[in-house]
């Protein structure tokens, strides 16, 4: 991918995370599969996606659209959740991670739509 492309797509996916909260995930898998194998896209967003988060969380917090307090609790899950998904990412084929999130877009996409 060209530099600029890389430009939009990461302008694209920090504005969906921004505004979908990590939705920029949903985006950076599909492109980075056209680039890399399953496994390693689904963990490049991550990675792409960590920095965004965090200027993202950052930016909520100094608004005051979030406190410490309310997120607090669902970081120990989500930290746990995190490392179950890493190992399981490392066991699992590669048809089966893309079911498991065409399965998790439909249903995002199914409950946007009706919430």
């Amino acid at each position: 991918m060209s530099f600029i492309k890389n430009g939009i797509f990461g302008g694209i996916t920090g504005f969906l995370n921004g505004l979908l909260g990590a939705g920029g995930g949903m985006v950076a898998v599909p492109v980075l599969k056209k680039q890399m194998d399953t496994k390693e896209a689904h963990a490049t967003s991550i990675a792409i996606i960590i920095p965004m988060s965090i200027f993202s969380a950052t930016s909520y917090l100094l608004k005051g659209s979030v406190t410490i307090q309310s997120a607090l609790p669902y970081i120990p899950g989500g930290i746990a959740g995190a490392l179950l998904g890493i190992y399981i990412l490392k066991k699992v084929k590669p048809k089966f991670i893309k079911k498991v999130f065409a399965l998790v877009m439909l249903w995002a996409g199914i409950r946007m739509v009706f919430a």
